[in-house]
């Protein structure tokens, strides 16, 4: 039984504000994931991990014909462990020196099992991840490990693209949170709303209609409806501490998600994922992850609970 779900049961401000922060990276990303990382541990007063998790050696029948490949592979080993060390124990003093508590765990094995099984062990209610997104292969961009990581991981993944924007305050002011307004859109939504509060940040809500509703009325009762459904789910005292925007588009839904994020300048992009799938299903696409693939800021998602 997985350590994070009764704690995700207590409260969903874990979520929020966590006391523990994971950073799972392959050590080429650090250079732009670090300052996002620095920014939310000092906003929520947490703690960071860094992590980077070796992959295992494929396993080889130790004959006499493969003992010296086996040897060779050992030896690579310890030299990409000893390599991990040296680059984590540097920016682990970086990260100290910001006044920041934090830890270098190194493992051996699948990166999906261990980053997992890491979050756990330490509680930790968020994970930042580095992506390369390259525009015209944004299928592959994440790559298997990352891909796996968003689909296992049951706390929320914050991931930071090269070329996304710093936050101009160390703290996101605009959050974009498109609505599915499917299976579990709620536990979502809770959070973005959240998150707008903690960060004192603006939010616009956001649904996108299918491109093809030409019937005017029937579109203009649709729009209606669910402005109504997007505006139950802001608080009656959001007023208090953020704006909140509610918005309907139709058109292709990554496209308009995008689009929007562009045109409001959104500093963070908010999304859900069912349990059943990779990402959150539209239309059976992958909409999360072609998002994560061309936003140009860093894109948190929240798989929804089993229930």
């Amino acid at each position: 039984m997985s350590t994070v779900e009764p704690a995700r049961q207590l409260s969903s401000w874990m979520f929020t504000a966590p006391d523990k922060i994971v950073v799972a990276s392959d050590l080429t990303d650090l250079d732009y994931l670090i300052p996002h990382a620095i920014a939310q541990c000092e906003a929520c007063g947490a703690s960071l991990v860094l992590s980077h998790v070796i992959p295992p050696v494929e396993s080889v029948s130790l004959n006499a014909a493969v003992v010296s490949i086996a040897d060779a592979a050992s030896a690579a080993a310890q030299k990409l462990l000893h390599e991990a060390r040296q680059i984590l124990g540097e920016v682990a003093a970086k990260v100290r020196a910001a006044g920041i508590d934090c830890e270098v765990v190194i493992r051996h094995g699948h990166p999906r099992d261990v980053v997992t099984e890491l979050v756990g062990q330490v509680c930790a209610g968020r994970v930042v991840l580095g992506t390369h997104g390259r525009r015209n292969l944004k299928r592959f961009f994440l790559g298997s490990t990352a891909n796996e990581i968003l689909k296992n991981v049951k706390v929320p993944v914050w991931t930071v693209g090269p070329h996304a924007r710093p936050f101009a305050h160390g703290q996101p002011c605009r959050i974009l949170h498109p609505v599915s307004l499917s299976s579990g859109y709620q536990e979502t939504a809770k959070l973005a709303v959240e998150l707008g509060q903690f960060y004192k940040a603006e939010i616009t809500l956001l649904h996108v209609l299918p491109r093809d509703v030409h019937a005017e009325y029937a579109a203009e009762r649709l729009v209606r409806w669910t402005t109504f459904e997007l505006g139950r789910l802001i608080p009656n005292e959001a007023p208090l501490w953020t704006t909140a925007v509610i918005m309907v588009e139709a058109g292709e839904v990554v496209e308009q998600i995008l689009c929007t994020a562009e045109k409001l300048r959104a500093d963070l992009i908010v999304m859900g994922s069912n349990p059943d799938t990779a990402f959150w299903p539209v239309h059976g696409d992958n909409t999360v992850y072609n998002v994560i693939a061309e936003a140009n800021c860093p894109v948190l998602t929240l798989r929804h609970s089993l229930s």
